[in-house]
């Protein structure tokens, strides 16, 4: 279940942070705009999700002890999402201009800020869930 909050939570912040910056980068912004960066950003995610995050996490949680804090969020923004820079900067140019790829770009890179945060929190929630507390009475 944390896999799919952790998926629609990411997807969402990555979504509005396309949605603040595009308010300022455009002079007129529609729900053609929105529906399109909203399905794009979408469908992109998911197969980053199922083929590339999983598999990193699985590796990355082996490695990783301390300061998740810090690791998770950089793992998943930039190694991670490698294969989406480089789709959506190589196909810019035949597909949508700058602007629209710098916006991916900024969305990209909070999915994997967001959803790498939230996986170093649940690791720090689940740790201190398994050591035992001292009862107060």
């Amino acid at each position: 279940m944390f896999y799919v909050l952790s998926f629609l939570h990411s997807w969402f912040c990555g979504i509005l942070v396309i949605l603040i910056s595009a308010f300022f980068a455009y002079d007129q912004f529609n729900i053609i705009d929105i529906t399109s960066f909203a399905v794009l950003t979408f469908a992109g995610y998911l197969i980053l999700f199922l083929f590339i995050y999983l598999l990193v996490l699985r590796m990355v949680t082996k490695k990783i002890a301390g300061r998740q804090a810090l690791f998770y969020p950089l793992v998943f923004s930039l190694p991670a999402n490698l294969p989406a820079y480089l789709i959506i900067w190589i196909s810019a140019p035949e597909l949508y201009g700058k602007v629209e790829a710098t916006l991916f770009t900024l969305g990209f890179i909070t999915i994997g800020l967001v959803f790498g945060t939230l996986w170093a929190w649940r690791n720090k929630v689940m740790a201190q869930g398994s050591t035992p507390r001292r009862q107060v009475e």
